[in-house]
């Protein structure tokens, strides 16, 4: 075989291209390599740049509603403290001003009844010790009951007075102030009531009932052992002795003394003094003013509104528990219940 030089001249190029195509390809793959992994890198940048992101935001976020709830919180603890300077104020403001103690007492009188002296007394110590007290309004509403307690309160009422002369004690009568309860009233240095309602009954009573017959009735024999010949002379199953009698009728009438002299003291000259004003007689608020056991007719709201139209009103009354008002009241209306259905009936 033969071959010239010519043609080995014309081979030398073709092998020297093939040579650099050989020797390109690994360096093409190279690059394409490269540019996966710098997409890979890429991708990966963008990931954590968008996480980064998020948790800025998220941290922004946070921080707002952190801020908002401490302007929140301040703003509340502001508007306490708005609140509590304001009513301090208020109180300043009240204590400042004049006031009128006004208190209600209803009910029968004595130990643990609607008006215990006990509790009424300190009400009153509890109303004058304010400075500014400008008057004492007693809303008064009892048929009576215990002289002793009566007097508590009538002798309270009157050492406040006597320490305190600027400041008036006005009762003012709703439905009735009779026997004890009027007893209180007299200590006042003013007595209002209305036209109907029931004033007086200025006396003594003291009752009981003679069972002897009723035993000696039945066949039943009474034992009774004392000490002392008027230990007994109360007890409805043994005959009273005229000594015992007069006695207890004693008691009675010193009772009534007192009472007339209580009266006579609280009223002085504007009382007009006849045969039935201590006879235990009740008399009509219109009946009342003209024999002077009282100084008006008026009302409650006419007292305060008229003659204390710019001082304070600050009610004194004996502290209930809620467990025993709401018994009372549901007491009333079930009596009221069971008298409307015998009325119907």
């Amino acid at each position: 075989m033969s071959w010239t030089e010519q043609e080995d001249e014309q081979q030398a190029p073709k092998k020297q291209v093939d040579n650099e195509t050989l020797s390109t390809q690994p360096q093409d793959s190279q690059t394409i390599s490269s540019k996966d992994n710098n997409s890979q890198d890429s991708k990966i940048l963008q990931l954590l740049e968008k996480t980064l992101n998020e948790n800025i935001v998220e941290k922004r976020r946070a921080r707002r509603w952190k801020i908002f709830f401490r302007l929140l919180t301040f703003s509340i603890i502001a508007c306490l403290g708005v609140f509590w300077f304001t009513q301090q104020s208020l109180d300043v403001m009240s204590v400042d001003q004049n006031e009128v103690a006004l208190m209600p007492m209803r009910g029968t009188i004595g130990a643990n009844a609607e008006i215990d002296s006990t509790e009424y007394v300190s009400l009153i110590d509890e109303a004058y010790r304010n400075p500014n007290l400008e008057a004492l309004v007693i809303q008064l509403n009892s048929p009576g009951g215990s002289p002793v307690h009566s007097g508590l309160i009538y002798d309270a009422i009157k050492d406040k007075q006597v320490l305190y002369p600027s400041i008036p004690v006005i009762v003012v009568v709703e439905d009735m102030a009779a026997s004890g309860g009027y007893y209180i009233a007299a200590a006042a240095d003013e007595i209002y009531a209305n036209k109907a309602s029931l004033v007086g009954s200025i006396g003594v009573i003291s009752s009981g009932f003679d069972a002897t017959g009723l035993m000696d009735k039945i066949g039943v024999e009474r034992r009774t052992f004392t000490a002392g010949r008027n230990k007994a002379f109360l007890d409805p199953f043994s005959p009273m002795t005229e000594e015992a009698r007069g006695k207890w009728q004693a008691v009675l009438n010193e009772t009534h003394q007192q009472f007339i002299d209580a009266v006579m003291e609280g009223r002085g000259n504007r009382l007009k003094i006849n045969d039935d004003v201590f006879s235990g007689l009740v008399f009509t608020g219109a009946k009342a003013e003209k024999i002077g056991l009282i100084d008006g007719l008026s009302s409650i709201n006419d007292i305060l509104n008229n003659r204390f139209a710019n001082a304070n009103v600050v009610v004194y009354q004996p502290y209930q528990e809620s467990w025993r008002e709401l018994a009372k009241e549901l007491g009333v209306e079930i009596a009221t219940k069971v008298f409307t259905d015998l009325k119907l009936n």
